[in-house]
């Protein structure tokens, strides 16, 4: 969203220069007390010559970012907030749509910068897959069948074994798709027999489609199915490196269960993978009906969990291995990082995850080999994990714990990952979850959410907070935002309401600037914008910010403010008109200039801020500022270098 406002409209515009005293340029913290919240404008500017006022939303900003430009930074004071305007809740009562109503496994993938592609599966087990599409990841076309077990082709007819004489149907479960280099899309799932599952390794495997767009509304041309493995297989992970090379990972089972028999009580996992270099034409290893060597592809994940005697006769135990669910992303250093989770014997789940070789490569492991080598095994309780990278470096992987969908930020080494993990989808309720970068700084968060029996999907943009840059420039405090063009660092706050803010930072010799932007539908004079600069690991300077453009600044220490006597000049641009419910408003800019002396950073290199705002829509005041970025601790806050 851009909106562009001239002096010459017809809006609200104020420009204020505010003396509360003078300033001696002390940077002492003042005596602690209740805070004086008066504040009486003594000079009114004239008139701004004519000019241009940009309100951008946050996709529009971000857009300089380097790969590995945050790899140095402490990435726990990184964070995502989501966007409450593009969360998106897909079942029947929202969308007219019955598909959605017995949706699992959903996945989502960005195809190109004017489609996305929704993958999930009908039933917890199947047997059908569906897919969507959409222009902007928000507005979704309706589900489209992809695998159909209905149909007559996917009849099964038994001539041998325990289910000689019978017939059966193929069921497809656990979708995933990647986009090729030359705009392809390549779907793989994986099949097995409804009644022939355990017995009859021929018939399971994984099934590829390629898909083809047609034309810019979102309508993809599927090819036939085509079997690219043959053996015992489980969600299956696609996606293309650099060099071309297109890998699919997946959990399997099929050694042991070709060696001592399908084990119904808990069996032994490892992740597979097998490679392409034309784009999904052939792949290798090629494992063939019939193999010969346990359908064993490349073994590239497993860890042990402990001994079991198998299924059936034996009475032997054997070392059991976990390792499933697969997915991998790429870091910014070019290795690949892989996430798994371990179910151990006693049918936990736990989340684990590796770093390979250098350009992605992964050792082959033996039948009863552990590894890689630096794997980080079984580190929290967690299930179903999923990855994206930034190009800044930091990790994100989604997970499941109990019926609810968590994140953790991680290192961009990939050594480790957060030890808290936080809300990726709140409110949402199901098994499993996935996610997509889909811009420099957004990914879009996909997770089951089910609502009495009916399991919809939850869709939900969020935004990377992390370090942001404040160039070194003069800046003309008049509410338009000519100086801004080429400034797009920002900060972004707006989780729990339909407001929402992106703050921008200068700075020159004497000050540091801010730009605040404010999408609002509904503008009221109780709204408030806040940023918070950081002086102390549990004090700070409070600069708050109201709608007729007052600016006024406190001193916080042990959750008492005092009010400091500071000149702040501001000023205030509003799109829409303020405590009037009749029309529908798009919001307002800021923009102030804050003396450093009067905020301790006289010579600073950097500071650490935590912006906030206030949202009075009539149903109460909804405080709103990073999602779990403590007021209290400074020292998780981000950082913005004063360049």
């Amino acid at each position: 969203m851009k909106t562009k406002i001239r002096a010459a409209a017809a809006i609200l515009a104020a420009l204020t220069l505010f003396s509360m005293a003078s300033c001696d340029g002390t940077t002492t913290p003042p005596d602690t007390s209740a805070e004086s919240t008066s504040s009486v404008p003594v000079t009114t500017a004239e008139p701004a010559p004519e000019g241009v006022t940009e309100l951008l939303s946050i996709k529009e900003l971000n857009t300089n970012s380097e790969v590995g430009s945050h790899a140095e930074d402490n990435y726990k004071t990184a964070s995502m907030e989501i966007n409450f305007r593009e969360t998106v809740d897909l079942r029947s009562s929202n969308t007219g749509f019955n598909r959605y109503d017995n949706a699992y496994y959903p996945r989502v993938k960005k195809i190109n910068e004017n489609l996305y592609l929704l993958l999930f599966m009908h039933g917890e087990l199947g047997p059908h897959l569906y897919y969507a599409t959409s222009t902007d990841g928000v507005r979704w076309n309706p589900p489209q069948i992809l695998f159909n077990n209905a149909e007559d082709d996917k009849v099964i007819s038994y001539t041998d074994g325990p289910l000689a004489g019978t017939t059966d149907r193929y069921c497809a479960t656990n979708a995933d798709a990647c986009v090729l280099d030359n705009g392809e899309i390549l779907c793989v799932y994986a099949v097995r027999p409804n009644k022939g599952y355990h017995d009859y390794p021929d018939y399971n495997g994984l099934w590829m489609r390629r898909g083809t767009v047609k034309g810019n509304k979102g309508l993809i041309e599927w090819s036939e199915p085509e079997k690219i493995y043959n053996g015992h297989a489980w969600e299956p992970y696609i996606w293309q490196r650099d060099n071309g090379q297109v890998e699919i990972y997946w959990t399997s089972i099929v050694a042991y269960a070709t060696m001592y028999g399908f084990d119904e009580e808990k069996r032994s996992t490892c992740t597979m993978m097998i490679v392409s270099n034309d784009n999904g034409e052939n792949w290798t290893p090629n494992i063939q009906p019939g193999d010969k060597n346990n359908y064993v592809a490349t073994r590239i994940y497993q860890e042990y969990i402990g001994k079991k005697v198998p299924f059936g006769d034996y009475t032997e135990a054997v070392p059991y291995f976990g390792g499933q669910m697969p997915c991998v992303t790429k870091l910014y250093n070019g290795k690949t990082m892989i996430a798994l989770e371990i179910q151990q014997l006693d049918k936990t789940f736990d989340i684990s995850y590796a770093v390979s070789e250098a350009d992605g490569v992964w050792k082959e492991l033996g039948l009863l080999e552990e590894g890689p080598d630096n794997s980080v095994r079984s580190t929290f309780d967690g299930a179903s994990p999923y990855l994206a990278c930034f190009p800044s470096g930091e990790v994100y992987m989604t997970y499941t714990k109990g019926r609810d969908l968590y994140y953790k930020l991680g290192a961009p080494d990939g050594s480790e990952v957060a030890e808290v993990g936080q809300y990726a989808a709140p409110g949402t309720y199901g098994f499993w979850g996935s996610c997509e970068l889909v811009g420099s700084h957004e990914v879009i968060t996909a997770a089951q959410n089910k609502v009495g029996e009916l399991h919809g999907i939850q869709l939900v943009h969020s935004y990377l907070n992390h370090r942001t840059n404040a160039p070194k420039t003069a800046v003309k405090v008049d509410g338009y935002t000519e100086d801004w063009t080429d400034n797009t660092d920002a900060l972004f706050v707006g989780s729990d309401s339909q407001a929402q803010i992106t703050l921008r930072t200068a700075h020159d010799d004497e000050n540091i600037y801010f730009l605040i932007s404010r999408l609002d539908y509904q503008l009221t004079s109780d709204d408030t914008a806040t940023i918070r600069i950081a002086n102390g690991e549990k004090t700070y300077y409070r600069i708050v910010v109201g709608m007729d453009g007052t600016a006024t600044l406190s001193y916080v220490e042990g959750g008492f403010a005092k009010k400091q006597d500071v000149q702040i000049a501001s000023a205030v641009k509003v799109l829409g008109t303020i405590d009037d419910n009749k029309g529908t408003d798009e919001g307002a800019v800021f923009e102030i200039a804050v003396p450093k002396s009067a905020v301790g950073l006289n010579g600073a290199s950097a500071m650490q801020v935590r912006p906030e705002l206030v949202n009075s829509d009539g149903n109460g005041k909804i405080t709103d500022s990073l999602t779990d970025v403590s007021a209290n601790n400074t020292a998780l806050w981000p950082s913005i270098a004063l360049n």
